[in-house]
């Protein structure tokens, strides 16, 4: 009897048994998995900068000193390395035949301006022919284009600078016999300088003139310079299929240097009605790109196409349009239809 009130009761108790694990299965089966708290951001079109981004370097005006007439150094007017103004003497040759020559051509002109006024008058009292008075008009320019041929000479001994700039170490020293074209001194203009570098040819269409350029570099940490563009090149570089340009860069203070390389930063404008995400809410997958759009309280994957970056965001060109919410942090814990909580 005991034996039977025992089987009795362990059928019961296995009955029991299955009855709950069952019941517990059904209740889990029929339960979502619970939300997981994410952040999220509401989908907005912005305003993006064009860029292009090239390393130039620094290009100054400069030009080599040179005598259009050979002659022997007389004064030096400038020390190495001074800065002089346009027009200032740099250095004088000994003129001294040249000057003699154009005292006695003034001294020619002078006479040939007489003869001339005397000549006039005779000529209207009917003195003198008026082949007389035509021969003293043709001597009278014949003498003052000699005078202005000897003043020319006097002034091409002087040797002076075609602008304000900086002079070089001096290649001659007083004493030397110089000849034509000889260099003399290097000036350089070193408070307008120019930027030259390169950008693709797919830049041509939005290149202007007068665009801002903005260049940093190493020599200066954390500090920028800017520039404007005053030209581009009519035809493409065959080479590297780039456009070659130069801006122009103000160096009143003498920071910077020719020859200093430089990161440009060419602003083309801006592209209206873009859409911009934290990098951070992309998901690398095999094909490209994902992101987990919230819709009605569950996390969707959205593949997406991507184009430029700008510093932590990135433009989304397909896959989402504005009013749509994209999970920023959180999306590597969710799964495709996940319900999700969005933090404030």
């Amino acid at each position: 009897m005991k034996k039977k009130i025992i089987i009795t009761s362990l059928a019961l108790m296995s009955a029991a048994v299955i009855w709950g694990v069952t019941q517990y299965r059904t209740k889990s089966d029929n339960t979502e998995p619970s939300a997981v708290w994410v952040q999220a951001m509401k989908v907005k079109e912005s305003t993006l900068p064009l860029e292009a981004r090239a390393i130039g370097t620094l290009v100054a005006r400069s030009v080599e000193i040179t005598p259009e007439v050979a002659g022997h150094v007389r004064t030096i007017h400038f020390r190495d390395g001074a800065y002089v103004k346009e027009n200032m003497p740099l250095v004088q040759l000994d003129d001294a035949v040249y000057r003699a020559k154009y005292e006695s051509t003034r001294a020619q002109l002078a006479y040939s301006e007489n003869d001339y006024k005397r000549k006039s008058l005779l000529v209207k009292q009917g003195a003198i022919s008026q082949q007389a008075i035509d021969q003293a008009e043709a001597d009278l320019k014949e003498k003052s284009a000699n005078a202005k041929e000897s003043s020319v000479m006097v002034n091409k001994m002087q040797l002076t600078a075609p602008f304000d700039g900086v002079v070089g170490k001096s290649k001659v020293n007083l004493g030397d016999y110089v000849t034509t074209g000889q260099g003399i001194v290097t000036l350089t203009d070193t408070k307008h300088l120019r930027i030259e570098y390169n950008v693709p040819e797919k830049f041509l269409p939005l290149l202007n003139s007068g665009q801002t350029v903005t260049m940093s570099t190493a020599t200066y940490p954390g500090k920028t310079f800017a520039g404007k563009v005053s030209f581009i090149s009519p035809t493409i570089t065959a080479e590297n299929r780039s456009v070659s340009l130069y801006a122009d860069v103000n160096n009143d203070n003498n920071a910077l240097a020719p020859g200093m390389f430089f990161n440009v930063v060419h602003s083309l404008g801006s592209e209206e009605k873009v859409i911009m995400i934290p990098a951070r809410s992309l998901v690398p997958v095999l094909d490209g790109d994902q992101v987990f759009k919230v819709v009605d309280g569950k996390a969707f994957a959205v593949n997406v196409v991507t184009g430029k970056r700008v510093g932590e965001n990135v433009q989304i060109i397909q896959g989402l349009s504005p009013g749509d919410f994209v999970i920023t942090d959180g999306q590597l814990k969710i799964k495709n239809g996940m319900p999700v909580q969005v933090k404030d």
